[in-house]
């Protein structure tokens, strides 16, 4: 592995050339005692490439380097390895490895990305966090890539549903981005994994979190986009689970709503509609147990008045004014009401006095 570390640290060498290398049989190892003359041969190698080569084995401490990153805790896998995850082997630009901490999501197991908006609105996160939770039920795996908004949405409602969630960083896996995510990072590392193809230490840049879209796509076999605007980088992911072949979905919006427009342009190029999440989580499973059959049982729980309150409630929020002038009760038994459906889990407050549906 130490010879493999090494290769991945020769940033400059692409990931394509470095999946040549794994093609045609040479190791990181064989590359790294290669004669000077030899490299000559590879013939995808250009003069840059060969120097690149010759100046890192000239005053790269292998044992040492190697050292140093087993004492932080780091697992390391490269396309060489079994442990790789067998969906990313095929994709465009594979990286050639993988660090994490925790795990890698499991191979026998579906995976399905949500990513969104970092500026979402209050119906977005509940979306994500109700989608993301009813396909952990299943015991299906959750991609994101822990930014603000959906991405952080989507690993709180499956963390909370008690699932396995895998966050693929535009840093090193050691470097929690953004800060204010540092208890979800910690979760995660503990109910799934921080995945990074950069070497640990490296910060967060622009051009890295593009990148890291199509390993977010790779590693899943769904994608679905919550919210995006215009220029978001949800696009992108869609982008590449598209080239991919992936089969991508999206939660429809309101024409008005700029949070909507990603998500109604892709339903334009035949992006699937997730229109109800119990169906689409029964449709991807293919069990006869669903979310809408715990959901039925519920509803049967509510008296008159919490069951038509619930009715007028949906994922946006709604003032208290607006919902009574819709109900026959005095304000103050509607605050009741809510209170009741509020205590059981099936509404919830946003701000003050503003309601929606938690189931």
């Amino acid at each position: 592995m130490k010879f493999k570390y090494w290769l991945t640290s020769l940033t400059d060498i692409s990931n394509a050339k470095k999946k040549l290398l794994h093609d045609c049989s040479i190791t990181a190892e064989k590359l790294f005692f290669m004669p000077k003359n030899e490299l000559f041969d590879i013939l995808f190698f250009t003069d840059d490439d060969r120097k690149i080569i010759l100046e890192s084995r000239a005053s790269y401490d292998v044992e040492k380097e190697w050292i140093l990153f087993q004492q932080k805790d780091i697992g390391f896998v490269t396309m060489e390895d079994e442990a790789y995850p067998d969906k990313l082997r095929n994709i465009h630009n594979p990286p050639y490895s993988l660090f994490y901490i925790g795990a890698l999501p499991d191979k026998s197991r579906k995976s399905v990305a949500i990513v969104g908006a970092r500026g979402r609105s209050a119906y977005g996160c509940e979306v994500a966090k109700v989608l993301a939770a009813a396909l952990s039920r299943q015991g299906i795996q959750i991609i994101s890539g822990m930014a603000r908004g959906i991405d952080r949405d989507a690993h709180m409602g499956c963390l909370e549903a008690g699932g396995n969630t895998y966050a693929v960083l535009g840093s090193g896996a050691d470097t929690c981005y953004p800060k204010e995510n540092r208890f979800l990072y910690d979760k995660i590392k503990l109910s799934g994994g921080i995945i990074s193809e950069l070497m640990p230490g490296t910060d967060p840049q622009k051009m890295f979190f593009p990148m890291r879209n199509r390993i977010i796509s790779g590693l899943s076999d769904i994608v679905v986009i919550v919210e995006a605007k215009k220029r978001s980088g949800s696009l992108i992911t869609a982008d590449f689970a598209m080239e991919q072949g992936k089969d991508v979905y999206v939660i429809p919006g309101r024409i008005t709503d700029t949070l909507s427009y990603g998500c109604n342009s892709l339903i334009k190029q035949g992006a699937g509609i997730i229109y109800n999440i119990d169906e689409f989580v029964s449709d991807i499973t293919m069990t006869g147990f669903t979310e809408c059959t715990q959901m039925d049982f519920r509803k049967n729980i509510l008296d008159k008045k919490e069951a038509l309150v619930y009715s007028l409630l949906d994922f946006c929020p709604i003032a208290i004014g607006t919902l009574s002038q819709k109900v026959p009760y005095e304000l103050s038994e509607l605050f009741e009401v809510l209170e009741d459906l509020i205590q059981k889990g099936f509404v919830k407050e946003t701000i003050p006095n503003y309601y929606i549906r938690s189931l």
